[in-house]
């Protein structure tokens, strides 16, 4: 989800706090650190945690201050160090006015990725500030901020599209905010045509006399973060004794069961339950689709000195830089043991490539998916593994039960006298022989669907001279209604445009004995679980 970081720079963010620093041998040290400093440690700590599975987030960081100081320092990118870098000097700036930086935040985010995308704004902010703050006039600093007038590029038909995207906006204050401040940051979200998703706080305002920062409290604050910004969860692909583990992006969604109307969660765990080539699965009706990586485990060695903090310290900054260098060389080794429990992830990329086939899922005990190979069209060497998630059910139109599929040398022993017994057992079908549909329809465009329809009326019309292109026709518009479950109402409109002809007198004498056993042979195969072909029932 395309998220923007949005950094507070007004003149509150030059507060200190006490941070303690733990160290080797029960040793600690405390450091006055402000609070842009603290925002710069948060956002550091959160892109080590979201890059440590894969790089999935878009993310921007936009600085702002007063009602005309907001300023673009990184575009849209996944990679987590330039976003790390561009917070490592944070300015201050004049006064703050938080309603302006929303709208352009969301402006920036509908800009570039539509307005019919989920998007959503973190603000990095404190609930002690407010618009109405008395503002320290001659204020000078040499870090001052440029001003970016990016707001002027929209014009009125641009913000009306704008408004139609859904944009949530989370806080993360340094103190817990009051009930007030909580009412004042929903109505300045509301105003912003926004929602409120969550409000994230570092220091409980509850305890006065704990005004102490510690790592572990930020960590605490970033894995709550976490959680609201990813939209993946991380899932076991196993095949026989061969596993590995994933991200599965975007999160399964739950289903419902259309038979018993029970609710269905995705398990943790998908297991192949065998190989099926993509000409027999054709293309499958999917209720979502998801993108499968491997999980790449990397940890950021942290810095040794906190960020603009001041040398009051009763241990030297020597004895901080000989335990980063030691932990740097885990962090490899564990990034390497990863990469090699990967192996079963590329071995079925590659075998589903080659093979042209697809792997047959189980997402619960009743709900199966596919996972197929897919290029990519800007980078043709590259290609990732797509999970198709069919509907709740164990079966889909023309293969029936998957519980029921199997090796061809187990579902059908040989005899006595060592024959196959293929053609005494209707069903399941050969792993290699191809469904009912042999020329699979594309009725995905309206004129598509139009065109196969105007030409099966054109054709009724020259009956009986025309049987076979109308027979023809006639078998692929009933084997169309059977793939995409348009078969009642469809027949029922046919039935009722033959019937309208045959009063207007459109259809020859002759015809007409031919447009009644086709009414009847819709009847018969409205009801039917399977597809005939017209000549077979009328033999």
């Amino acid at each position: 989800m395309p998220t923007v970081l949005l950094v507070d720079c007004s003149l509150g963010m030059a507060e200190r706090f006490p941070f303690v620093i733990k160290q080797g041998d029960n040793m600690e040290t405390t450091m006055n650190i402000e609070k842009r400093s603290l925002v710069a440690k948060i956002i550091d700590s959160l892109m080590g945690t979201i890059s440590s599975p894969t790089k999935l987030e878009t993310m921007a960081v936009v600085l702002f201050a007063g009602e005309d100081t907001i300023k673009i320092v990184q575009n849209f990118t996944k990679n987590s160090d330039d976003i790390i870098k561009s917070v490592q000097k944070l300015p201050i700036f004049g006064d703050f006015s938080l309603k302006p930086a929303i709208e352009f935040a969301k402006k920036y985010l509908t800009t570039t990725f539509g307005a019919q995308r989920s998007q959503k704004i973190v603000v990095f902010t404190d609930s002690s500030h407010r618009v109405d703050d008395p503002i320290i006039e001659n204020t000078t600093n040499s870090n001052q901020m440029d001003v970016d007038f990016r707001t002027k590029i929209f014009n009125d038909e641009q913000e009306k599209t704008t408004s139609n995207g859904h944009t949530d906006v989370s806080f993360v204050c340094i103190r817990k905010p009051l009930s007030s401040d909580r009412t004042r940051l929903e109505d300045i979200t509301e105003q912003s045509q926004c929602s409120l998703s969550k409000v994230y706080w570092l220091l409980n305002r509850e305890k006065e006399t704990n005004l102490t920062v510690t790592n572990d409290m930020i960590q605490d604050l970033t894995t709550h973060i976490k959680a609201d910004l990813m939209d993946i969860f991380i899932s076991v692909l196993k095949c026989g004794h061969y596993e590995s583990q994933l991200v599965v992006y975007p999160t399964i969604k739950p289903a419902v069961l259309q038979t018993t109307g029970e609710l269905l969660q995705p398990s943790n765990t998908l297991t192949v339950n065998g190989f099926i080539e993509l000409s027999s699965i054709r293309s499958a009706m999917a209720t979502s689709k998801h993108i499968l990586l491997p999980i790449q485990r990397y940890t950021r060695p942290q810095p040794p000195m906190p960020m603009y903090a001041t040398k009051k310290s009763a241990v030297t900054s020597t004895a901080t830089t000989t335990p980063s260098a030691t932990t740097a060389n885990p962090s490899l080794t564990n990034q390497k043991k990863s990469n090699t429990a990967n192996n079963f992830y590329y071995l079925l990329l590659i075998s589903l490539k080659k093979e042209k086939s697809a792997a047959l899922v189980s997402v619960n005990d009743q709900w199966f998916g596919a996972i197929h190979c897919q290029k990519f069209e800007k980078k043709k060497k590259s290609s990732r593994l797509i999970l198709s998630v069919f509907e709740p059910g164990d079966r889909i139109p023309w293969i029936s039960s998957f519980e029921r599929l199997g090796p061809y040398a187990i579902v059908f022993p040989p005899g006595t006298n060592g024959e196959l017994v293929y053609k005494k057992q209707p069903w399941p079908v050969k792993p290699f022989a191809r469904s009912y549909t042999e020329t699979f329809l594309i009725w995905c465009r309206q004129n598509n669907f139009q065109n196969d329809i105007n030409k099966f009326v054109r054709a009724s019309a020259k009956l009986p001279d025309k049987v076979n292109i109308f027979q023809r026709e006639l078998n692929k518009i009933c084997r169309g209604a059977f793939i995409y479950g348009l078969r009642d109402r469809l027949f029922h409109l046919l039935q009722q445009l033959f019937q309208r002809q045959i009063q207007l007198g459109k259809i020859k004498p002759d015809g007409i004995k031919h447009v009644q056993s086709i009414i009847s042979y819709m009847n018969r195969l409205g009801s039917s679980d399977r597809f005939i072909k017209y000549e077979e029932i009328s033999n």
